[in-house]
């Protein structure tokens, strides 16, 4: 029985020391040394930035060359619209909140903020993007 257990405690120490050891090429100078070097280099010119598994250089400028595809409709009638109707639900939720707290309010009081609240979630289906320009959904029609 303790030649066993003597092979299990070997058994388990050569494993632990086996995922102790790495292989030279892993044990690269990873420290927050080297990074601040190589950010110098890079900073001063004298070395390319590159990302880790592509061997081509990156352009400085990559935000420039695709922007936002939603920011050309930002301005748009659909986009206002979008605003306004975010801006009336809101209001009215706060609205709703506030009537709810007085005491005396008339029924046609909280009926009429409440009507308003769920104008302002209706409008949303009727200015939402259609399926086509959104650029947040594939061909199925879903979230990307």
């Amino acid at each position: 029985m303790t030649n066993r257990d003597q092979r299990r405690t070997n058994g388990r120490a050569q494993r632990k020391s086996a995922k102790n050891e790495r292989p030279e090429a892993s044990r690269s100078a990873t420290t927050q040394a080297s990074f601040d070097q190589r950010a110098r280099t890079v900073e001063n010119g004298a070395l390319e930035w590159r990302p880790g598994r592509v061997a081509a250089v990156v352009e400085a400028d990559v935000a420039a060359s695709s922007p936002d595809p939603m920011s050309s409709r930002r301005h748009t009638g659909w986009g206002k619209a979008k605003i306004v109707s975010w801006t009336v639900m809101v209001l009215a939720a706060v609205a709703f909140i506030i009537v709810m707290w007085i005491p005396n309010l008339p029924m046609w009081g909280i009926v009429t903020v409440s009507a308003v609240f769920l104008a302002g979630v209706l409008s949303l289906f009727v200015v939402q993007s259609p399926r086509d320009v959104n650029p947040y959904l594939d061909e199925n029609g879903t979230a990307v």
